[in-house]
């Protein structure tokens, strides 16, 4: 009986990455808090659903991102060995479903929970993105300005005293 994970990879993310940055790159911190953030948010609406016996599958819903450049991954996972056995009360399950995540319960939990995350995911990663290169563009123009020069030193000192007289 296999646990549950599902492997999201976030193409468009690394697409916008490169098209922005001019080549593949890990996420920032701050683009990762994003992407934590909506990844939390599909965990909520999973269990918002989930069926709930004994409370264990339920608590054991997890997300790992994994921010390798060209390779931006969001992993949602449930280490319990019988939760594409699972199913609301009330209803028969599915022996096509047993152990396959598909067409399991939880692989339409997964899927409507991405589903309800995935425009907003990318628009807040996008803009948080576009704030990183700017940082990183601004960042860049000020080691790149040249240092003053021992006149120009000087120079700033004398009109700097004179100013004081």
């Amino acid at each position: 009986m296999p646990a549950v994970r599902v492997n999201i990879r976030l193409r468009t993310i690394d697409r916008y990455i490169k098209e922005k940055h001019g080549r593949y790159r890990s996420l920032s911190s701050m683009e990762m808090v994003v992407l934590n953030r909506y990844a939390e948010r599909m965990i909520r609406k999973i269990r918002s659903g989930w069926p709930i016996d004994t409370g264990t599958s339920w608590g054991k819903w997890q997300w790992m991102t994994v921010p390798t450049p060209g390779e931006t991954m969001l992993i949602i996972e449930n280490p319990m060995d019988y939760t594409t056995y699972v199913h609301p009360a009330g209803t028969a399950p599915n022996p096509s479903a047993a152990g396959s995540l598909g067409s399991s319960y939880a692989g339409r939990k997964i899927q409507e929970a991405f589903k309800d995350i995935k425009f907003p995911l990318t628009v807040a990663l996008k803009r948080e993105i576009d704030r990183t290169e700017a940082r990183t563009r601004q960042a860049t123009t000020e080691e790149t300005r040249r240092p003053w020069t021992l006149a120009e030193r000087l120079r700033l000192i004398a009109e700097a005293r004179a100013v004081d007289r």
